[in-house]
């Protein structure tokens, strides 16, 4: 375990960037130590705290959040607490993170630049605002009857409102969450081209709490349907994804027939075992991009583990330059301990080059100075000379 301080800047520093703040929430959903589903479960009152639901080791992830409030603090950003309620309405308490109060505290504090002020609303006009402003609140808090009563009123108090429109789109959808979908193609193309931007604009980073529940609905309707390559978001693997169903969206992918062979599906299984912190088969699928798909290898920039993509980059780096298609190759060169993680039937029976295949059992085998070892060496000198001459650069 690394507890550098330094360490967390990168991440921290990847929110402040994109979200323009810090939240300790949306840091532990970035991370993959919490999943949507146990956020919903905690916002549902179903868990009383949330830190025994996050993935990993609870001493090192309470650190990582203490050295990031840290961070922020040493910076100069200012924190305010936030309150998070119960969803239900028949509980009005406020949440706990944790028993433990130091972390409760840490996870309820948002840290924004000091020189941030709340910004000013787009109207000008106090009841209209109100209105709005009471609309997205209750559409973040899945409250579709508040958000419909809000949105009444606004139709009485500002008929000609700029907004007005586009809140009831929203609203419309909250509404229907529980009703059929009767034509998924067009549900598909409304959800990705109008709601997802529209609520993206209005409800900020909380839209998920809007979305994920739309892109369930389109789930349950997609269950049991065939993957198509030419239409491949009509394809639960791909909508389980948008909702932050990781476990689905894997058994939908192992589902196809021959999945291994297309790249989508290669993506979004390396995606969701990502999330699920199914290192193995994440890598695999991962390689087996790179080995069929090399001109798309690339997706591995947009791995959760960061180790694996700071070893994309210096990959990239590498002289003499390496193809893509022998990343695999060289990742056990430069991690010759992932051969031990990668044992097992699916690794033993991937379609992989030859060089590879030879590398990791040279790698399996290290240690020993044997005649197989000189044979192989020889071998894959032959297969690819400038993967060998980086093997003997890091023995």
């Amino acid at each position: 375990m690394d507890n550098k301080p330094q360490h967390i800047q990168y991440p921290v520093d990847q929110l402040l960037l994109e979200q323009g703040e810090y939240l300790p929430l949306e840091f532990l959903l970035r991370e993959g130590r919490l999943t949507y589903a146990d956020y919903e479960a905690w916002r549902n009152g179903e868990l009383d705290t949330l830190d025994g639901a996050l993935f990993g080791d609870p001493q090192h992830i309470k650190q990582q959040l203490m050295q990031a409030a840290d961070y922020l603090q040493r910076r100069g950003w200012q924190a305010e607490m936030i309150t998070y309620h119960a969803w239900r309405t028949d509980l009005s308490r406020a949440l706990r993170f944790s028993q433990n109060d130091a972390l409760d505290d840490c996870f309820h504090q948002r840290y924004r630049k000091p020189q941030d002020q709340p910004q000013l609303d787009m109207f000008t006009d106090a009841p209209a605002t109100n209105r709005v402003n009471g609309i997205t609140r209750a559409l973040v808090n899945r409250d579709a009857g508040e958000a419909r009563r809000q949105l009444e009123g606004l139709y009485d108090t500002a008929p000609d409102h700029i907004r007005l429109g586009e809140l009831e789109r929203l609203v419309e959808a909250a509404e229907n969450l529980n009703t059929p979908v009767d034509d998924i193609a067009a549900d598909l193309q409304t959800l990705q081209e109008t709601l997802t931007p529209l609520a993206e604009n209005l409800l900020g980073k909380e839209s998920r709490n809007l979305l994920v529940p739309l892109w369930r609905r389109l789930s349950t309707a997609l269950h049991g349907q065939p993957y198509h390559a030419a239409q491949p978001e009509q394809h639960t693997s791909y909508t389980a994804s948008r909702a932050m169903d990781w476990d689905n969206a894997r058994q939908a992918v192992e589902q196809v027939p021959g999945w291994q062979s297309d790249s989508v599906l290669l993506q979004r299984h390396a995606r969701a075992c990502d999330q699920l912190h199914q290192r193995c088969d994440a890598l695999l699928s991962g390689f087996t991009l790179c080995w069929q798909f090399p001109e798309q290898s690339g997706a591995i920039k947009s791995s959760l583990d960061t180790e694996l993509r700071q070893q994309w980059a210096a990959f990239q780096e590498l002289e003499p330059e390496l193809p893509a298609h022998t990343f695999p190759a060289w990742l056990l060169l430069d991690k010759p301990g992932l051969s031990k993680v990668l044992a097992g039937p699916r690794h033993d029976a991937a379609d992989c080059p030859a060089s590879y295949r030879t590398l990791y059992q040279l790698q399996s085998n290290r240690s020993a100075q044997t005649d197989d070892n000189i044979a192989l060496r020889a071998r894959l000198k032959q297969q690819d000379p400038v993967l060998f001459q980086h093997y003997l650069s890091l023995q």
